[in-house]
């Protein structure tokens, strides 16, 4: 193998070449795709990469394209977001996309030229610990910079496999620090032929072996819920002619069970505000329905956000963070008016306060999440942790027929199992489900589909681990190695 990757490296073209199809290649280890194993095997040749590089020249150059493999291949369906949805040509389209790639691929410069600047002679665990730590961080980094982007997160392969058991425990990042460890280790496999290294290697597989989680609890406290699913064009509610259909739809689907103690609409699926004598109408003519939660619009303080909100009340949510591009113009009065995309509708929203109230039915703490905020766990970890059960609403007919929704899907899983909370989804187009606190998708209807997902979700009491305490586990211990590496360095 070692020979093989050196005559691939001797030619520039070709090694950049390699490199990137690698982390290409690791996007189908997340939804739909789910070949957990080939994760390891890019973040192997990551690992070995640097570790083989002359200098940090080339080993930045190499995580760079690396990473540019994996957000191409992983984000690329943003391209039908941008071309379709944004009503912008195909060069463009890509250029946006290539373009977020390339920031995103920042990311794996530092932990490289950290990594390399320190030069020190570590074993191969230590290196690997260091490895980790230094991802790891950086992996929590992109909870907060550029906006935020917590996507394609490598702990999120360990869902339906035994490495799940750790998700309540140590968090999804926290699993990820798991995986650059283990990664590195099988990294240096392709150097040296060590047969421990390489039963270590073997047992470490194992927790890519499927477990489906059991859920043997004897649930009778929950909410009988609602999902409408009206699978409805995205543009279609700004033309005026179509508001009373898509009104229409959903009052229908709504019908569907009566019995239900709420019903759940998708995000955003009318154009105008919750004040508005629309609003107003829709309520009066949902009255004889059971409590209905749903996106709107709100205009508070000069400022448009978007919301959800239980129609007739003052009870709602507003979105935290907001999508890029999407719901606001990073750079605005550069942007804004450059190309037609970034002037989308509802393209300048303002983000909501923290620690926002719940939403009280029938003695029930529900935690409103809208869209992309299900993606940050930190910023709402009081929220989850003291929750009955989360109802999270997307839009995500914007992402088309792609693998985002799917993507998106796991890290609702996700999320369920880290925090031991049932959760209710409810979306435009697909998917929507209903997914326990182990992350097993109790039921779900399809992309595409137009119909009523009918069920009930429950209240569990226990907080996890992670929510309490793990959430600091995982970032503690890697800071605390690589300062403890700095030490050994400038000691010298």
């Amino acid at each position: 193998m070692e020979s093989l990757l050196n005559q691939i490296y001797k030619s520039p073209f070709l090694s950049y070449f390699f490199l990137a199809i690698s982390g290409a290649v690791s996007v189908f280890a997340f939804s739909p795709f789910d070949i957990k194993i080939l994760i390891v095997f890019p973040l192997a040749i990551l690992a070995h990469s640097m570790h083989t590089s002359q200098s940090i020249g080339i080993a930045i150059k190499r995580a760079y394209v690396w990473g540019l493999g994996l957000w191409l291949g992983g984000t690329g369906w943003l391209i039908v977001s941008i071309y379709y949805y944004g009503n912008t040509g195909i060069t463009i389209s890509i250029f946006i996309v290539l373009i977020m790639g390339m920031l995103l691929s920042l990311f794996f410069i530092a932990p490289i030229a950290v990594l390399k600047s320190l030069n020190l002679e570590l074993t191969i665990f230590q290196n690997s610990l260091l490895f980790a730590s230094i991802c790891t961080l950086l992996e929590l980094s992109r909870f907060y910079l550029l906006g935020g982007f917590p996507w394609l997160l490598p702990g999120l392969v360990f869902m339906d496999t035994i490495g799940a058991n750790l998700i309540p425990i140590i968090g999804v990042y926290g699993c990820s620090f798991i995986l650059y460890f283990f990664a590195s280790i099988v990294g240096s496999l392709f150097v040296l032929k060590n047969i421990k290294l390489l039963m270590l290697s073997i047992l470490m597989f194992l927790v890519f072996l499927p477990f489906p989680p059991s859920n043997n609890q004897t649930l009778d406290d929950g909410l009988k819920v609602s999902i409408v699913q009206p699978s409805l064009d995205p543009f279609s509610k700004y033309e005026n002619d179509s508001v009373n259909n898509i009104e229409e739809v959903l009052v229908e689907l709504s019908k569907k069970y009566a019995n239900s103690d709420l019903i759940v609409w998708p995000e955003s699926p009318f154009p105008y505000l919750n004040s508005s004598p629309q609003m107003e109408s829709l309520h009066n003519r949902t009255k004889h329905l059971p409590t209905i939660l749903s996106g709107s619009w709100l205009y508070k303080d000069n400022n448009l956000h978007n919301t959800m909100t239980i129609l007739g009340t003052k009870q709602h949510y507003i979105k935290r963070h907001l999508v890029p591009f999407g719901e606001y113009v990073p750079f605005e009065s550069i942007l804004r008016g450059l190309i037609e995309f970034f002037d989308m509708p509802m393209s300048s929203l303002q983000e909501g306060p923290n620690h926002q109230p719940y939403f009280n039915l029938n003695n029930f703490k529900i935690l409103g999440l809208i869209c992309f905020d299900i993606a940050f766990p930190l910023s709402f970890r009081s929220e989850i942790k003291n929750a009955d059960f989360i109802i999270n609403i997307s839009n995500d007919t914007w992402f088309g027929n792609s693998y985002g929704p799917y993507q998106h899907l796991q890290i609702v899983r996700a999320r369920a199992l880290e925090s031991n909370k049932w959760i209710a989804r409810g979306t435009s187009d697909g998917i929507s489900t209903i997914v326990d606190n182990k992350g097993t998708i109790v039921d779900l209807l399809p992309k595409n589909a137009r119909d009523t997902l009918y069920g009930t979700i429950f209240r569990t009491n226990n907080s996890t681990f992670f929510f309490n305490y793990g959430y600091l586990l995982v970032p503690l211990m890697a800071l605390i190695l690589l300062v403890s590496f700095f030490i050994i360095r400038y000691r010298k």
